[in-house]
Formats: structure tokens, sequence, C-alpha cells
């Protein structure tokens, strides 16, 4: 049994010297070894002898983490630039360092001493966020500039300016009115430390010849006393629409003057009424677009029913007067006397029934709650005056542009005088009405 077993071991023996002789003498095979042999022994040089390298990773993103930091705590905030990049240098094997990117680190700028507005600057930390195989030994900057400050809002008045050649802005014999802008004010928005800075807020434009017409443009928005560096940080909200300011062309003119008188009996239309204005006569400057239309410069309105019998005298300030521009600097009020002779007077009452509501306003339904109007004064010539009887009066409400409000209310009314073109209610009344949102 001994002597069969070493007979086979040696066979045995024989079969795998035989083999790995034929390997050894198969070239293919010998190669294939190399080769893995050789790869391996260049993997463990790569990782266990592989050079220490410094690399540059670029463009690194800052983050500035303001979320419950001690800047936002004193509702600091930036303003300006807030994206920051920064190249970090590291040292390390080649194999690793040669594989990173941007991602693979985390910059973050220090708020931690960011007590008050203004410039500062903040110490930068770069850390890896997956590895410690390498040494972050760089960066390509240790500071960045930021600017800090509270938010500030405030409303402000436009200013115009209208620039030319030679600074003529319209033609011979006209001047330039007063500018009117589609909206007088604007939101100022931006750093507080700037905002407080601002004197004013002008909005320009430059006409390239004199003006003949009244003309519209489109304004550029300037701010007064800025610092020109933080204009960006600036907003101006003008609303919905972009602002625009119309240039009125005004022609001088030497006119009358007159007053403008409100619900006239037809009786009265045709001017024969008594009335002298003093300065009677004046020059001024009008809209040159009207200039052929105008025979007579208003200084004022007045209702009819503010006359009463007799001599009535009212005074109007040159300075309230909007229609046209008044040359003589020297006029400052204007007087005007209504001479209304040989008028009587009556006392009647407008019946409820003649009291209604011609138009509502929308979004409200109105209901007269008065019992009629009593003691209404009724001025006119003495035979016109014998003709009249309350239910001639009556009156009729249009309230789609009065400003209504839920409740009762008293509105004031225009009494007229049905049949009769020489008489008028003389003084100020009152119905009230309840109203509901509809």
């Amino acid at each position: 049994m001994s002597k069969k077993n070493n007979v086979q071991n040696e066979n045995i023996e024989n079969k795998v010297h035989n083999g790995l002789r034929n390997i050894l003498n198969n070239n293919r095979i010998v190669l294939l070894l190399s080769v893995i042999l050789a790869f391996g022994i260049w993997i463990w040089v790569s990782i266990e002898k592989s050079p220490q390298v410094d690399v540059t990773i670029s463009s690194v993103p800052v983050k500035i983490d303001m979320q419950n930091s001690l800047p936002s705590q004193l509702n600091l905030q930036i303003f300006g630039e807030d994206e920051y990049t920064v190249d970090i240098i590291v040292r390390g094997k080649k194999f690793v360092v040669s594989s990173l990117t941007a991602d693979d680190f985390t910059v973050i700028a220090q708020t931690n001493y960011v007590n008050s507005s203004g410039n500062k600057s903040l110490q930068l930390k770069a850390v890896a966020n997956n590895s410690n195989d390498f040494e972050i030994t760089g960066l390509s900057k240790n500071y960045i500039d930021v600017y800090f400050d509270t938010l500030k809002e405030t409303e402000m008045a436009l200013q115009p300016s209208v620039l030319a050649p030679n600074d003529k802005t319209v033609i011979d014999g006209c001047i330039l009115g007063n500018v009117v802008f589609s909206k007088n004010t604007v939101i100022v928005k931006g750093p507080s430390s700037e905002i407080n800075k601002i004197t004013s807020v002008v909005a320009e434009t430059t006409v390239s010849e004199p003006l003949a017409a009244t003309t519209t443009v489109t304004p550029e928005i300037k701010l007064v006393g800025a610092s020109t560096e933080q204009l960006s940080n600036i907003t101006v909200d003008s609303g919905d629409t972009a602002i625009t300011m119309t240039l009125p062309v005004l022609k001088q003119v030497e006119l009358p003057t007159t007053v403008t008188l409100r619900n006239t009996p037809a009786g009265y239309l045709n001017g024969n009424i008594s009335m002298t204005v003093s300065p009677s006569k004046i020059t001024a400057a009008v809209p040159v677009e009207k200039v052929d239309e105008i025979t007579s410069l208003s200084i004022g309105s007045m209702d009819f029913s503010e006359l009463a019998a007799g001599t009535n005298v009212y005074n109007f300030k040159a300075a309230e007067i909007t229609d046209f521009v008044i040359l003589n600097s020297s006029i400052k009020n204007f007087r005007a006397t209504i001479n209304m002779p040989s008028v009587t007077s009556t006392v009647l009452s407008v019946p409820s029934e003649n009291i209604l509501i011609g138009a509502q306003k929308q979004g409200f339904t109105s209901t007269i709650t008065s019992v009629g109007i009593s003691d209404v004064k009724i001025l006119g010539p003495a035979d016109a005056l014998a003709k009249i009887n309350s239910g001639m009066l009556s009156v009729k409400l249009d309230l789609s542009s009065y400003e209504l409000k839920e409740g009762t209310q008293n509105i004031p009314v225009h009494i007229t005088i049905n049949g009769d073109t020489l008489c008028w209610a003389s003084g100020t009344y009152y119905v009230t009405v309840d109203t509901v949102k509809s």
C-alpha cells in the first residue's frame, strides 16, 4: 500500500513539473504574466512612492452664510457683489490631488466681527469636504471686501431739470411753463448710509432744439448726493409705469380777467351780469396750443349759489392760479365784484318726491332718507320770483364719482328750478343718504 502511494505522488509531481515547464515555454503566457506583474508593481509604486506635488484648484465659490449670523441679528445685509470665488493651493500625492475639483472644497467667509455698516474685510477659511489625504497650503486671497448696511426705503419728490443748447428750451416769444410729471414722487430704496446722503431726485431731459409746442418725454432719473460707486445698490421705484414729464410751451398774451360761474341760470348766460375784476387786464403766458381759443383769463371760479342780492365781493390769490402764468410778479391778489341789482328773495321747500338719485356709485346702493329740504332761499327778479312754487324745485343726485362710505352720510346738492331761467337757490343744502355695499 505504501509503495502504491509513492508511485501516485511521483506521478503528480511529474505532471506539475511538466505543466510548469509547458507554461514557461509558452511565450504568450509568460508575456501576460509579465504584464500583470509590471502593472501591479506600477500600482504599488504610484500609491506608495508617488511624488508630492502642488496643485491649484480654481474658482472655488465663497460661502457667506448670513443665517443666524451677527450681521443678520443687527439687521445688516449685503449690498453690491455677493458672489465671490477663490483659488485653493493643495499639496499631496499626485494621484490624489490631480483629480480634485472645486466641489471637493468649502470656503467660508467669517462674519463674526461684522457689527456695523460699511466695507468689511472678511477672512476666508477653506476646508476639504471628504478627504484628508492632502494638505491645503494656501489661498489666492485670504480676505474679501463686502459692503454691509441696513436697508432703508423713503419717498422723495421729483425735481425737474431741462437742458438745452445755449439754455434755449423754447422758441422766441414763448416761455417754458411748470413741468408736469405723470407721478410726482418715487420710492428710493437701498443701503441706509447712502440713502441718507441723497439730497434730491432729479428727472433730467435734454432738448436738441427749442420747443415750439408742449412736449412729453421720458426723463432720466438721477440721484443727487449719493456716492457714484454705490449707485448700483440703490433702486428707484416709480410704480407700474415709467415716469413721463410734460414740458408746457407758453406764449405771452394780454387779455381781460374774469371769474367763471358754475350752475348759472340760463337767463344769465349771455353775460347780463354786472361783474368787474381788478386788475381788469393782465399779461400772462398761456399754452401755445390754446392762444387762438382764449378771449379772457379766469382768475377763479364760484358757484352761482354763492351770490346774494346786491353787491358781492370776492378775493382770489394769484398764487393759486394754475391755468396760466402771470408775468407781472407784483400782482398777488385779484378782487372780483358782482352786482345783482333788482333781486329779491323768498323761502320755499323741496318736496321729498322731487329728490332723486340719478346715478349710483359702482359697488354701492344708496337710499335717500331726507324728508325734503326746507327753508330754501330762492333769489331772482320779483316778477320771475312770483311765479316760482315748491313743485318747481328738484334735486337729482349723481353719486357715481362721489366719495361714498357705508352708513348715513350728508351730501351737498344743487337745487334746480324747473321752468325758470332767472332765479336760483342761494346757499348750501344737503340731503341725507343711507349707503350699503352691493
